[in-house]
C-alpha cells in the first residue's frame, strides 16, 4: 500500500528540519510493508520552509513540495490531498502536523490500524492511553473535551470519541468519495466534515490511542474563530442530516392521512378491512414516491441514473410491496384477534385504524427511509453537496 504522509506548513522551517530527518532515520525503515511517501503542502512561507524541504528532498526521494497560497489549513490539507489522490496514487493519505504534538513514533500503530481492516483511523486522545497537554490551561481543555462531546451529540454518534483530531489515516477509496471541493471550511473545522462524511460512507473507523503533545516551536495557529466555525459546521452538517428525514416525514404524514381517509371509505363499501389497508397503503406509497421524487430526494444527482419516472415508479412499488404486506398483515392478525372493532378511551374504532397507527410508526416509516435510501435514490452514494 502507498501512504502519503500530508504535512501542511506555514513558518515552520526549524520544526521541518528537525521532523523530516526523524521520519527517514527513525519511522520509515520500521514499516516494511508499506511505501511511505511524504508530502509537504507549504503556504509559501517566508521564513524559507520550502527552501530547507527542498534540501531533503536531494537527500531522500520519497519527498515532494506542493506550495500555494496561505488560505487556511483545511484548504492546504485538501489540495495536499488532491495531489496525493491524482499526482502520487495513494491509497491510504495520513494528516501530520510537523510541530511534533503528533508523535512521529505514533505512525505505526495508525498503519498497524489499516493493516487490520479499519478504513479510518484517528489518533485519539479521548480513549484510554490517550491524553492531552498537561501545560494547556483549564479553558483550552475545556473547549477541547466539550468540542468532541458536542460533535458526538450532535450527531448522535458515541462510537466515536476524538471528533476533532487532526491526527488521521483515511483510505483513499473512502476520500475519493467526499466532496472536497464543497467542504463548508478552509480552516480547522475541516476535518469534522471529513470526518461526518467518512463515517456516513460506512467507513470502518478504529481509534488509536495517542499522547497530544504542546508545541516545543512556534505558537498554535488555533483562534477563537475557529472554534465558533467548528461549532457551526457541526450544528449544519447535523441540520442537513436531518433535513431531508424532517422532509420525508412531512411527506409521509400526509400520505398517513390519506391512507387512513381511503381506508375509512373503503371500510364504509363494505371492504375487509385488511385488504382496504393494503389499497389504502398503495396509495399512499403513489403519493410518497411522487412528493418525495419532487421534494424530498430532488438534490439526489442520481435521479436520472436510476431511468425514467414510470420505471423508478414500477421499482418504487416493487420495492415498497414489503410495507403494503406488513400492513395487511398486522390488520388481519389484529382484527382476528381483536374483532372488527376496539373500545379506545370509550370509543368504538375500526381495528384497522387503531392497530396501523403503531405499526406505521415503528415498522413502516423506517423500513420505508430506508428503501428510499438505500434502493430508490441512493442517497448513500451521493458525496456531500453543502
Amino acid at each position: 500500500m502507498k501512504i502519503v504522509i500530508i504535512t501542511p506548513t506555514y513558518n515552520e522551517r526549524a520544526n521541518i528540519e528537525k521532523m523530516i530527518p526523524v521520519l527517514e532515520n527513525d519511522i520509515f525503515p520500521e514499516i516494511k510493508n508499506h511505501t511511505l511517501l511524504l508530502l509537504i503542502v507549504d503556504d509559501k512561507s517566508p521564513d524559507g520552509t520550502a527552501d530547507a524541504v527542498r534540501n531533503f528532498m536531494k537527500k531522500w526521494s520519497n519527498i515532494e513540495l506542493l506550495t500555494g497560497e496561505k488560505q487556511g489549513l483545511g484548504f492546504a490539507y485538501v489540495r495536499g490531498m488532491k495531489y496525493a489522490m491524482e499526482q502520487m496514487n495513494a491509497d491510504a493519505v495520513m494528516e501530520f502536523d510537523a510541530d511534533f504534538q503528533h508523535d512521529p513514533h505514533d505512525i505505526p500503530r495508525l498503519i498497524q490500524a489499516i493493516d487490520e481492516g479499519a478504513d479510518y483511523v484517528i489518533g485519539s486522545r479521548y480513549v484510554s492511553g490517550g491524553s492531552i497537554p498537561k501545560e494547556w490551561g483549564l479553558d483550552r481543555k475545556f473547549l477541547s473535551v466539550f468540542g468532541s462531546l458536542f460533535t458526538r451529540i450532535a450527531w448522535l454518534n458515541f462510537s466515536i470519541h476524538d471528533t476533532t483530531s487532526g491526527f488521521k489515516l483515511t483510505k483513499t477509496s473512502f476520500l475519493k468519495r467526499v466532496d472536497l471541493d464543497h467542504l463548508l471550511s478552509k480552516n480547522f473545522a475541516y476535518k469534522m466534515q471529513i470526518l461526518h462524511d467518512v463515517v456516513k460512507l460506512k467507513a470502518k473507523v478504529k481509534e488509536v490511542p495517542i499522547i497530544f503533545y504542546e508545541r516545543e516551536n512556534g505558537k498554535s495557529k488555533i483562534h477563537v474563530k475557529d472554534q465558533f466555525e467548528s461549532f457551526y459546521v457541526v450544528l449544519r452538517l447535523a441540520v442537513l442530516d436531518r433535513k431531508r428525514f424532517v422532509k420525508f416525514l412531512l411527506v409521509g404524514g400526509t400520505g398517513f392521512v390519506l391512507q387512513f381517509l381511503t381506508i375509512y371509505a373503503f371500510i364504509l363499501l363494505g371492504i375487509k378491512q385488511f385488504i382496504a389497508a393494503m389499497i389504502g397503503g398503495e396509495i399512499a406509497i403513489l403519493w410518497n414516491f411522487i412528493a418525495n421524487n419532487m421534494w424530498t430526494f430532488r438534490d439526489t444527482k442520481l435521479i436520472k441514473e436510476q431511468g425514467s419516472f414510470l420505471k423508478r415508479l414500477v421499482k418504487f412499488n416493487v420495492a415498497s410491496l414489503a410495507s403494503i404486506g406488513v400492513q395487511g398483515l398486522v390488520v388481519y392478525i389484529a382484527v382476528n384477534i381483536f374483532g372488527e372493532k376496539m373500545k379506545i378511551f370509550g370509543l368504538s374504532l375500526h381495528t384497522s385504524i387503531v392497530i396501523l397507527v403503531p405499526a406505521i410508526i415503528l415498522l413502516v416509516i423506517p423500513m420505508n427511509y430506508l428503501i428510499y435510501n438505500r434502493v430508490i435514490w441512493k442517497t448513500h452514494h451521493l458525496k456531500s453537496n453543502f
